[in-house]
């Protein structure tokens, strides 16, 4: 996959507040980082001041020093009021078909549930992870991205949620104009879901999406 020079920036710099905040968290300072990874300290400071961009060996390396799964440091937050008592946690990745049949009495952890497990920052025992299979919702999520759907969170009209319709799995944009509900597409390739009167007894929020994951 490619990336603009502006959007390796941005990861970059992501990656880099998440490493800091890892290490105030276990105090480790930056010379001993480098000593745990084998390098001078002048080498990791060009990383940590911005001067160079984090590779996936680097990171992984620091990963490895720091005993965080380097796909912790991967991942976007979206959600702007992130809980400051969070932790990385194993969630799955699962199928949109599962994604559509879940329900708090579903065992996340039974074996074959999962398609896949990735790391994220949540305190939502519920959470999980989708593969986006098209680009409905593209520029901002695009195919090959993993979201991040959080079941607790709570929801508010103008949020990205999963949700239900009828048999439909979808992800969408949830807005309400006047008495109607609409799941909007940002893609205006792709069409919207218009609800009103009783269609709206259809519609069953999964949950909000309150994360992507993009792989640097």
């Amino acid at each position: 996959m490619l990336y603009s020079k502006d959007m390796k920036t941005s990861m970059n710099s992501m990656i880099l507040q998440k490493i800091r905040k890892i290490m105030e968290r276990k105090g480790i300072k930056q010379n001993t980082l480098a000593e745990m990874i084998g390098v001078v300290p002048q080498n990791l400071n060009a990383y940590m001041t911005g001067r160079r961009r984090f590779g996936e060996k680097k990171i992984e390396q620091i990963a490895k020093a720091l005993d965080v799964p380097p796909e912790s440091l991967y991942t976007i937050i979206t959600d702007i009021n992130p809980a400051s008592d969070v932790q990385v946690k194993r969630i799955p990745v699962i199928s949109w078909l599962k994604a559509g049949q879940w329900h708090e009495g579903v065992d996340v952890f039974a074996e074959g549930y999962a398609d896949s497990w990735m790391y994220y920052d949540t305190k939502d025992m519920y959470a999980f992870a989708l593969l986006v299979e098209e680009n409905s919702m593209s520029p901002e999520f695009k195919a090959g991205d993993i979201i991040i759907v959080s079941p607790s969170s709570g929801y508010s009209f103008g949020d990205y949620v999963v949700a239900r319709y009828v048999e439909t799995v979808v992800f969408k944009q949830l807005k309400l104009i006047g008495n109607t509900v609409l799941l909007q597409s940002l893609n205006n390739q792709y069409d919207d879901i218009i609800l009103s009167g009783v269609d709206k007894e259809e519609l069953k929020v999964i949950g909000k999406v309150v994360a992507k994951y993009v792989k640097y």
